[in-house]
């Protein structure tokens, strides 16, 4: 990212020299010149001309390398200011992919540069407590040292290190140990009333003491669907869910007190367990036992990735404020569902809710970047999503010429990592798609979603291939990232429509075009093991090691499954069989498509594979 730079740095405050030299080696400029910087906080962010060079004005420190930047690439005379009193992302450590230190390191110079000022690490049990040597057991978990180093790091750019954490659902990972079994309500869900469950809980916050200089804190509880029906109903009988759920956050936020932390949640509990488990505004006012037990000293968090309509954010926002007046909002950055991220439908989603925040006074921003499911897409994927955020944030609306400033590559260019999923070519601004997950995992000869692959597929994959292949040269430090989607996409083109030509070879009786077939399948292997190699070097750039063991799996399993399928094809096309079981059944629609007729989207590996328990 060469900028056309040249300063001399000897009259900015010390508190920012540092910053701006750990910013040369992204942006390549250089500190020799006579062009004078100084910087000095104030009630604005901007850029003045001064006599002997620029002054830059900030009102958090995260501003002045926003501005840095923008006056790197030739902005002058610039005065604005962000709409919201935070800013912040959260990335998954959760999902499998635990980020490196590095990784998280080159985030938080990313972030200040585009104006964010807060960074929340993710983790339900991927940080160190001392005394549970299972609490994150082979999963990747941080150090307490790793997260002094990023907390320190994050510091020298004004950006603050939030702790995200679960302290009721969401615990899955820590289950299958005898040591926990003991204080699990239900699936992920710990024991509420239990004295060891807020043992482990006190161990939570005083790692976080040991580890974080904030002292604010998402304790999550989100989607604690089955709270007070497992193992606390065996223990107190039915109890109101309302009651069960304010004495456990009751004593929560004692625990949090006591180690000096503010708290903030997400919000969805208060409504499900008042709306019938849905997440969304009733039709009248909440009622008024549901206001009287949210905490005065507790931000809800109303969390949102899905509307299309800004009308929809706007009702939510309105019944959010019928509980509580501290209220914050996270959107999404959508990465979760695959390999390939979704920053089309997230922009269009995010510049509708950040517009109706601005119009409804919430004044604290975070985006999600979830992980789901092995955490396949890369964290920086999502890059013009948190650009468009920070902008939208800042009242700008050129999103091309900000993240071209910031990340150094072409808007448009970066934004053609979607083509993996593009093979419906509708310009329908609100829908995403994982059909590359779908393609690439569904079966050859049980193929559930067979029955959505349209015959002019094949060839828009192919063309995307040629397409991805002619932007990846122009990605910087980012084509690896390219190099990923080529190979998945080249893949795809290859294996979309292969059970659908089987099944219809197999009810020809065409023998000869069975075989055929059949026999570009270890084409169809060649070509996972290419993707495979461009994946794991994506992972080991990105993540820790732990968690690929999934991908190992999956893809290894991927492998024997077809070269099983061939088996079982040519035995049949040499006369050794009598039929294919598995191919004499029809293929049934098993999920519905959507409005414009087509099927866009399953989230869940185990739902792509098979019908079968796994």
């Amino acid at each position: 990212m060469r900028k056309e730079a040249d300063f001399d740095i000897s009259y900015l405050p010390a508190d920012l020299l540092t910053g701006v030299r750990e910013l040369q080696a992204d942006y390549q400029f250089s500190l020799h010149g006579e062009t004078v910087l100084t910087a000095k906080k104030n009630g604005v962010a901007g850029i003045c001309k001064t006599q002997n060079g620029f002054e830059i004005t900030y009102t958090k420190k995260s501003e002045f390398y926003r501005e840095f930047v923008k006056l790197m690439s030739g902005e002058k005379d610039i005065r604005e200011e962000c709409a919201f009193n935070s800013l912040g992302v959260m990335l998954d450590c959760s999902r499998n992919a635990v980020l490196k230190v590095s990784a998280v390191k080159k985030y938080v110079r990313l972030l200040a540069c585009m104006g964010y000022d807060t960074l929340m690490l993710y983790t339900e049990d991927t940080y160190e407590i001392e005394s549970e040597p299972y609490f994150g057991y082979l999963r990747g978990r941080y150090t307490k040292a790793e997260i002094r180093e990023i907390v320190d790091y994050a510091r020298i750019f004004g950006i603050e290190v939030v702790p995200c954490m679960q302290t009721l659902a969401h615990m899955n990972a820590i289950t299958r140990w005898e040591r926990f079994k003991p204080i699990i309500d239900f699936n992920d869900i710990l024991l509420i009333d239990d004295e060891k469950t807020y043992e482990l809980i006190d161990k939570m916050f005083l790692t976080l003491t040991e580890c974080f200089t904030s002292r604010k804190v998402h304790i999550g509880m989100d989607e604690a669907h089955m709270v007070g029906l497992g193992k606390y109903l065996d223990e107190h009988g039915y109890q109101n869910r309302f009651d069960v759920l304010y004495k456990h956050l009751k004593h929560v936020l004692e625990i949090a007190d006591k180690y000096g932390f503010s708290c903030t949640m997400w919000s969805d509990m208060f409504f499900r367990l008042a709306c019938k488990g849905l997440y969304e505004p009733t039709d009248s006012e909440m009622p008024k036992s549901v206001k009287d037990i949210v905490p005065k000293n507790l931000t809800l968090m109303y969390w949102d990735y899905y509307h299309n309509d800004k009308a929809d954010y706007e009702r939510m926002i309105k019944a959010h404020k019928h509980l509580t007046d501290k209220i914050s909002f996270a959107g999404g950055a959508w990465r979760w569902s695959g390999f390939a991220p979704k920053n089309t439908l997230s922009v269009n989603r995010t510049e509708l809710a950040l517009d109706a925040c601005k119009e409804s006074g919430i004044k604290d921003i975070l985006m999600t970047v979830w992980g789901d499911d092995g955490c396949e897409c890369s964290a920086y994927s999502v890059l013009p999503t948190l650009v468009c955020a920070a902008e939208r944030a800042y009242g700008n609306t050129d999103y091309k010429k900000a993240f071209e400033r910031t990340v150094g590559i072409g808007y448009d260019d970066f934004n053609a990592l979607e083509l993996a999923d593009d093979v419906l070519q509708d310009k329908n601004k609100f829908y995403g798609s994982n059909i590359s997950r779908i393609f690439l995992y569904n079966d050859a000869l049980c193929g559930i979603y067979d029955y959505v692959v349209k015959p002019e597929y094949k060839k828009r994959l192919n063309e995307n291939v040629l397409k991805l292949m002619s932007v990846a040269d122009r990605t910087g430090e980012y084509k690896y990232i390219f190099e990923t989607m080529i190979a998945l996409t080249e893949l795809n083109a290859r294996k979309c429509d292969l059970g659908v030509r089987l099944r219809a070879a197999y009810k020809a009786k065409d023998t000869a075009e069975l075989k055929a077939t059949a026999d570009e399948i270890p084409i169809i292997i060649n070509l996972i093991d290419k993707f495979y190699d461009k994946f794991k070097l994506q992972w080991d750039k990105e993540n820790k090691p732990f968690g690929f063991e999934v991908q190992d799996l999956r893809l290894g399993g991927l492998k024997q499954r077809l070269a099983h399928c061939r088996e079982i094809i040519i035995a049949y096309a040499e006369g050794r069989t009598t039929e294919i079981p598995e191919l004499e059944q029809e293929i049934l629609p098993a999920y519905p498509f959507d409005e414009s007729g087509d099927f866009r989207c399953n989230h869940l590996w185990r739902e792509l594979i098979t019908v079968n328990t796994i």
